[in-house]
C-alpha cells in the first residue's frame, strides 16, 4: 500500500489533481495529498498507478462518495445532486468548496507522463458504480 501511495503522489507532483493543493509538513517528510483508488481497494481495486489519482483529503472524500467523477478525457463531472444541498452546505465561510474547486468540464491535473494516467476502465467503473445522480439520499436538516 505504501508503494502505491508514493507512486501516485510522486506522479502527480505531490499535489491534488483537482484543486492543486500542495502542502508539506514542516519537515517535508509528509504531504497532505492522498493516493485515492479509483476502484476501491476494498472492492478488489488494484494498488497500481493506473487505478489511482492524487487528491487532497476533501476531494478524496468527495470522489469516494460520488459528488464528482471523471470523464474518459479526464475532465470533471459533478453530480446533479449538488443542487439538492442547502445553501449553507459545502461552504467554508463564503467559499463554495466543491462547486468552486471541482468545476464541470475542467480537466484534472495529470502526470506529465501519459503512461501514468488513470486507466479508462477504472474511470468507467467509478462512473458506473461510485458516481451517481440518483443514489445519494437527500438529507433535510
Amino acid at each position: 500500500m505504501r508503494g502505491f501511495r508514493l507512486a501516485v503522489i510522486e506522479a502527480y507532483d505531490y499535489k491534488c489533481s483537482v484543486c492543486g493543493l500542495i502542502l508539506p509538513s514542516p519537515d517535508f517528510l509528509n504531504w497532505e495529498v492522498e493516493a485515492a483508488h479509483i476502484v476501491p481497494h476494498s472492492l478488489l481495486g488494484k494498488d497500481d498507478i493506473w487505478n489511482g489519482i492524487a487528491l487532497c483529503r476533501f476531494h478524496h472524500w468527495a470522489f469516494d462518495v460520488g459528488w464528482f467523477t471523471l470523464r474518459t478525457d479526464f475532465s470533471i463531472e459533478t453530480s446533479s445532486r449538488l443542487n439538492s444541498l442547502q445553501r449553507e452546505q459545502g461552504k467554508m465561510m463564503d467559499f463554495d468548496v466543491i462547486r468552486q474547486t471541482a468545476r464541470i468540464g475542467e480537466a484534472i491535473n495529470l502526470p506529465s507522463r501519459k503512461d501514468l494516467h488513470p486507466h479508462e476502465k477504472s474511470i468507467l467503473w467509478h462512473r458506473k458504480n461510485a458516481y451517481s445522480t440518483t443514489n445519494l439520499p437527500r438529507i433535510n436538516i
